[in-house]
C-alpha cells in the first residue's frame, strides 16, 4: 500500500503568503541614508461623517500596512512624496507576519550562491501553469524587476538569512529568499516600519479607512475614523489600497463560490474585504470571482498550524495526505466520487478548489489505510484513537458512518463498493488516479473525514493593469485610485501557481512599489 504523504508547499506556520517578485520599469531607488490591514467591522457604503474633526493634505494615501502597504509607502517617502499611511489594528504586517521570503532572480545572494535562473523559463512556466489567462506583460515585468526589488529592500533594512533555496524542494527554480529568522516579522516588518517612519511618512494607527471620496472623475483622497470614532478626511492626489483582501467577507467569498459554512478563516483579522466594497463603490471592476486564495482542506475546526507537533491535524489537515487527497475515497453531499483523488499533487493549492463545485467534501478510508499511515509512529496513532472530533465518523459499518453526516448510506456503499472494485483492477477507471493510489476500503473500522476549508488568504479582487491602477467596468483606468498587494493581484486567476515559490509576497513589494512610483510620475507631470 502506497501513501501519498507530500507536505504543503507553503509552510503553514508561515501563513503560506510568501511570494515573489517586483516592480515595473523606471523605479526610484531610495538610499538607508538619503494583506496590513484597514478593513472594519462594519459596511463602508454610505459612510458619511456628520463632523471630521480633522484634515489632512497629502500626495499619497496608503491604506493598510502589511507587506504591499509598508513597501508602497517607503517607495513613496523615497519618491519625496507627503504621504499618510493608516492602519486599523495596532500593528502593521497584517498577513505578511507570517510570510517566510521572497521570490527574485538575478540577485546577488544568488549569484554568490552560483545560483542562475533564466527569467524568461520563470515567465513561461508561469502562464503555461495559468493557461495563458493572465497578463505576460506583467509578469515579464515582475520577474525581470525582481532583483532589483531585493537590492532595493536591502537599502531600506529589510534583512535576509543569506539562504537561497526552491522552497524547501517544493519549487521549479531556486529563487526564494528567506527573511532573517525565516519570517518577515523579523526580517521586514520592523525595518520597512521604521524606515517608513524615517522617511517622515504619517502614520496613522488604529486609523479605519471608510470611504473614498471621487470628484470629477478622479479619486481625491478618502475619509477614515480614528480609534475614538471620530473622522477625518485627508486630501490626496492618489489613493493606494493595501487591505489584505476579502478573506473574512461573507458576501465575497460566497461570491468567489465557497460554502460559507465550511470555512475556517486562519489568517490575521480585519480583512473583511472594506477595501474592495470603498473600490466598487468608486466604480472599480470586480475581479472576485476571478481571484485565488491561500486555501487548505482540514478536517475538524482546528489550527493547521499545530500539524507539526499535532498528529491528527498532520494527517487530516492539508497538510498531511487526507487534505490533499491520495489513496482514500472523496465523496461529496451525494456521497458520489467526483475526482481522482491526487488531483492536488502537482499544485497543493488545488486541493480546495473542488469545495466550490459541491456543497460539501468528505473523505473516505478504512483502519487499514490509517495504519498504514502511521506505520512508523504506533503512539499517534493512539492518540488519534482517543480522540472525540465532531467531523470525523468512525463506525463499525458505513451505513453507521454514513449516518453521522446524513450521507445517503445506499449511495455511500455503491460509490464504496465501485471504488473498490477500480482497486482490485488496479485501474482507476472513472477518473485515472494513479493504480498505486488506489487502495480498497474493507477493514473496520470506517472512517469518514469531513473536509473544511481552512481559509488564509484572498489574492485578488480590484481588476488592476500593470500599473496597479484599479479599472472601471470599461477596462479604464480610475485617476487617482490603486490597489496593491492581495487586493489588486493580477499575476493569477483562478488558481494560485505555486511552484515557483515566493512569488506572491514578489507581488506585494513590486505591485506597492509601481504604485507608489506611477502615481509619483503622475503627480508631477
Amino acid at each position: 500500500m502506497k501513501l501519498q504523504r507530500e507536505l504543503s508547499r507553503r509552510s503553514f506556520l508561515g501563513l503560506a503568503a510568501a511570494g515573489a517578485a517586483v516592480a515595473g520599469v523606471g523605479l526610484a531607488g531610495c538610499g538607508p541614508t538619503s494583506a496590513g490591514s484597514n478593513a472594519s467591522q462594519e459596511d463602508v457604503a454610505g459612510y458619511a461623517p456628520e463632523e471630521v474633526v480633522e484634515t489632512i493634505d497629502a500626495d499619497i494615501a496608503v491604506v493598510g500596512l502589511g507587506m504591499s502597504g509598508l513597501a508602497a509607502a517607503v517607495q513613496a517617502g523615497c519618491n519625496g512624496d507627503a504621504v499618510v499611511g493608516l492602519e486599523a489594528t495596532n500593528v502593521t504586517g497584517g498577513n505578511g507576519i507570517g510570510v517566510e521570503g521572497i521570490f527574485a532572480v538575478g540577485t546577488e545572494l544568488q549569484k554568490a550562491a552560483g545560483i542562475e535562473i533564466d527569467p524568461v523559463e520563470v515567465v513561461r512556466t508561469e502562464l503555461e501553469e495559468a493557461q495563458m489567462v493572465t497578463d505576460g506583460a506583467l509578469w515579464s515585468r515582475f520577474v525581470r524587476a525582481s532583483g532589483d526589488n531585493v537590492s532595493w529592500l536591502i537599502e531600506q533594512g529589510v534583512k535576509f538569512s543569506g539562504v537561497v533555496d526552491d522552497y524547501l524542494g517544493s519549487g521549479i527554480v531556486s529563487g526564494f529568499h528567506w527573511f532573517e529568522g525565516n519570517v518577515a516579522s523579523t526580517g521586514y516588518i520592523p525595518q520597512m516600519t521604521e524606515r517608513a517612519k524615517v522617511l517622515g511618512v504619517d502614520i496613522r494607527m488604529e486609523t479605519t479607512a471608510k470611504k473614498l471620496i471621487k470628484e470629477g472623475g478622479k479619486v481625491t483622497g478618502l475619509y477614515a475614523q480614528r480609534k475614538d470614532g471620530k473622522a477625518i478626511r485627508i486630501n490626496a492626489k492618489a489613493v493606494i489600497l493595501a487591505t489584505g483582501g476579502y478573506a473574512q467577507s461573507q458576501e465575497f467569498m460566497e461570491e468567489r463560490g465557497f460554502n460559507w459554512e465550511n470555512v475556517i478563516y486562519g489568517g490575521t483579522p480585519g480583512h473583511n474585504g472594506d477595501g474592495l466594497k470603498m473600490a466598487f463603490e468608486v466604480g472599480a471592476r470586480s475581479f472576485v470571482k476571478n481571484s485565488t486564495f491561500n486555501c487548505t482542506n482540514i478536517c475538524g475546526r482546528g489550527d493547521t498550524f499545530a500539524w507539526k507537533a499535532d498528529p491528527f491535524t498532520s494527517i487530516f489537515c492539508g497538510a498531511g495526505m487526507f487534505g490533499t487527497g491520495g489513496n482514500q475515497l472523496w465523496v461529496n453531499q451525494d456521497a458520489a466520487r467526483f475526482i481522482n483523488e491526487n488531483f492536488a499533487a502537482a499544485n497543493f493549492e488545488m486541493q480546495s478548489v473542488p469545495a466550490m463545485t459541491h456543497r460539501a467534501l468528505y473523505s473516505v478510508f478504512d483502519r487499514a489505510i490509517l495504519e498504514t499511515a502511521f506505520a512508523q509512529d504506533p503512539e499517534s496513532l493512539e492518540r488519534i484513537d482517543s480522540i472525540n472530533e465532531p467531523d470525523l465518523a468512525v463506525a463499525d459499518t458505513l451505513e453507521e458512518a454514513a449516518a453521522h453526516f446524513e450521507l445517503d448510506a445506499a449511495a455511500l456503499q455503491a460509490s464504496v463498493d465501485r471504488y473498490n472494485e477500480l482497486c482490485e483492477a488496479k485501474a482507476d477507471a472513472d477518473f485515472g488516479k494513479p493504480a498505486e493510489l488506489m487502495d480498497p476500503i474493507k477493514t473496520p473500522p470506517y472512517y469518514i473525514a469531513k473536509l473544511n476549508q481552512y481559509y488564509l488568504m484572498s489574492v485578488g479582487g480590484i481588476e488592476c493593469d500593470i500599473n496597479a491602477q484599479a479599472l472601471d467596468e470599461a477596462k479604464r483606468p480610475i485617476e487617482g485610485l490603486y490597489a496593491v498587494g492581495t487586493d489588486g493581484c493580477m499575476l493569477y486567476r483562478n488558481i494560485y501557481t505555486i511552484n515557483v515559490g515566493g512569488t506572491c509576497n514578489g507581488n506585494n513589494v513590486n505591485s506597492g512599489r509601481t504604485a507608489a512610483n506611477h502615481a509619483h510620475s503622475t503627480i508631477t507631470s
